[in-house]
């Protein structure tokens, strides 16, 4: 009995480290637009495949706007990024790339009145209104690329980057008082900086990028 004993607590022993390495959990800070840009928090939780593979799904929250031309403001982003790390350099850093999905529902209502574009930015005319409520959804896909550094057993933290294509998706309801505005797109602005994606009312596409510092932590 005791010539069992020993191979099996090891090998126990090895499935329980195994079971350990699989799960690591994430948190990074973020910057969202709903309709203003506020700080957010986007905790993560990461399963390994193997030593290459793995999937990485997070979260990302943030608060209320302060606002007061904007209520009932409601957001939710989540990301799953599958990762494959790629192998050790001749310098011995390691590299991982990936492919990265994201959908964002976002809602709020604008009571203190506006105007948007129907179906393309920087039309001839804008719809005027009072009041409505705003629906305006995002999904984008991007090819990641970072690289990871350790900190002993439990913690380490990656930093990266990526680069993609996403969708806006805005829909006008509950519009109340409208009125058709001509529009002049001024020629030149000082600070050049697009209009947000929200003001047209249907679907557009825009170039996506993303970069920041994720700190791990692993069970």
């Amino acid at each position: 009995m005791r010539k069992f004993i020993l191979p099996v607590c090891l090998l126990l022993s090895s499935l329980t480290k195994a079971q350990e390495s699989k799960w690591a959990v994430s948190l990074i800070p973020a910057i969202v637009q709903s309709p203003g840009m506020h700080l957010g928090f986007q905790p993560g939780v990461e399963y390994r495949f193997n030593d290459r593979l793995s999937l990485l799904t997070e979260i990302t929250l943030t608060t209320k706007s302060k606002d007061p031309s904007f209520s009932n403001s409601k957001y939710f982003r989540v990301k799953p990024e599958l990762r494959y790390a790629l192998r050790e350099s001749k310098r011995g850093r390691n590299y991982y790339t990936g492919i990265q999905l994201s959908y964002t529902f976002r809602k709020w209502e604008n009571s203190a009145g506006g105007c948007y574009f129907n179906n393309k930015m920087w039309a001839d005319s804008t719809t005027g209104y009072d009041k409505a409520t705003i629906n305006s959804s995002i999904f984008s896909c991007s090819l990641q690329f970072g690289t990871p550094f350790s900190f002993g057993k439990h913690f380490s933290m990656d930093v990266f980057m990526g680069l993609g294509v996403r969708m806006i998706f805005t829909g006008y309801t509950n519009v109340e008082n409208v009125v058709k505005h001509p529009y002049m797109r001024p020629t030149c602005k000082i600070f050049p900086a697009p209009d947000p994606a929200w003001y047209v009312n249907g679907t557009i596409k825009r170039f996506h990028s993303n970069m920041g510092i994720r700190f791990f932590y692993h069970f």
